[in-house]
């Protein structure tokens, strides 16, 4: 209906035209041609005036194809885009304007289509959230609700037993404790407007100090433990109790999850803009399928997914403080080695 519409209204302006042409054509011819010349003058404004419009009508149903075939498909597009289906994309040849809308478009509905699989992505990960999080609380909790009732109806038989039991009840509550405190960390490190303190700072010896807290427990989990820091300060600038805590949770889930007799490595690399912690093991390898999501809240692997094997946060917010700096943390993985590269820009 519309492309009707469009070809009779420039069908009509052609008529038009050509009529106009016509009869100044024919009125000039009428006053210079001799009067017996004037049968044989209209025989041939006649056929002017015909082959004009044939080639009017030809030209006006050419225009109209020519603007609405783009019209109608990307009218079809955008009726797609408004149900929510982003994956087509417009292909005609055409003028410059429809090109560049055509161009746009195709931009529009490939960025449309990112944020839905973003959104995807991110639903499924709050579903996934929330189950290991109703998994995660509900393991200690049960446990803790065991030992209690087995206290209140006095099966233990004594004091060994009964410390046992009150020993279990405190490590589980503990964990709770420490997984409510992380996911309320992430949550905060989540917000847009999470107030960041930056003060420059030598990040080397935050590194010492860090290190000289976990290496009584690399001891006794008989993991060594190697720090390679640069002497001189590295300053830059951070907020201490949130960089303090990503680096923690680095050197933290380099000790849990690696096996006894495995090599830890931190060692500071400085270049003239950036700062890097690089936090290498020969330690346990991480599996291939958990690569690319290994940075996602939980994720800790079949394996890893002990009493001992932390809150499944350590990672997520290390990452989240890492961007909240304007740097990064990376996983490089190759058989037998692992890194985790976090980087600081100097200058923020």
């Amino acid at each position: 209906m519309k492309k009707t519409r469009l070809f009779y209204t420039l069908l009509k302006s052609y008529i038009i035209f050509a009529l106009t042409m016509g009869i100044v054509n024919g009125f000039f011819l009428f006053i210079f041609i001799e009067p017996t010349n004037i049968e044989i003058t209209l025989d041939w404004l006649l056929l002017f005036i015909l082959l004009f419009g044939l080639n009017v009508w030809a030209y006006s149903l050419w225009t109209a194809n020519r603007i609405t075939k783009p019209l109608e498909k990307i009218a079809q597009a955008i009726q797609h885009m408004k149900e929510g289906r982003y994956q087509q994309r417009l292909e005609f040849e055409a003028g410059y304007e429809f090109s560049l809308i055509q161009q746009h478009l195709n931009d529009m509905a490939a960025n449309l289509a990112q944020a839905q699989e973003n959104n995807r992505r991110l639903e499924t990960g709050r579903q996934r959230m929330l189950v290991d999080i109703s998994h995660d609380l509900k393991t200690p909790i049960t446990t803790i609700q065991g030992y209690a009732k087995a206290l209140e109806l006095g099966y233990a038989e004594n004091d060994t037993q009964r410390d046992k039991y009150l020993h279990l009840i405190y490590n589980k509550a503990t964990f709770v404790t420490e997984l409510i405190e992380d996911i309320f960390s992430l949550s905060k490190l989540d917000s847009p407007d999470y107030p960041l303190s930056l003060t420059p700072a030598d990040l080397a010896e935050l590194i010492r100090e860090i290190s000289a807290e976990y290496y009584d427990q690399f001891e006794d989990k008989k993991i060594k433990l190697e720090v390679d820091v640069p002497s001189a300060e590295v300053i830059i600038p951070f907020d201490s109790k949130i960089m303090r805590r990503a680096i923690s949770n680095l050197v933290a889930n380099a000790m849990l999850h690696n096996p006894p007799q495995t090599k830890v490595k931190l060692s500071l690399k400085e270049t003239r803009d950036t700062a890097a912690l690089y936090i290498s093991d020969n330690g346990n390898d991480i599996p291939n399928e958990l690569k690319d999501v290994i940075f996602d809240p939980f994720v800790r692997g079949d394996a890893a997914r002990r009493s001992d094997g932390g809150t499944g946060l350590g990672l997520a917010i290390a990452k989240k403080a890492a961007e909240l700096h304007g740097g990064k943390l990376e996983l490089n993985n190759t058989p037998g080695q692992k890194t985790f590269i976090l980087t600081l820009c100097k200058n923020r």
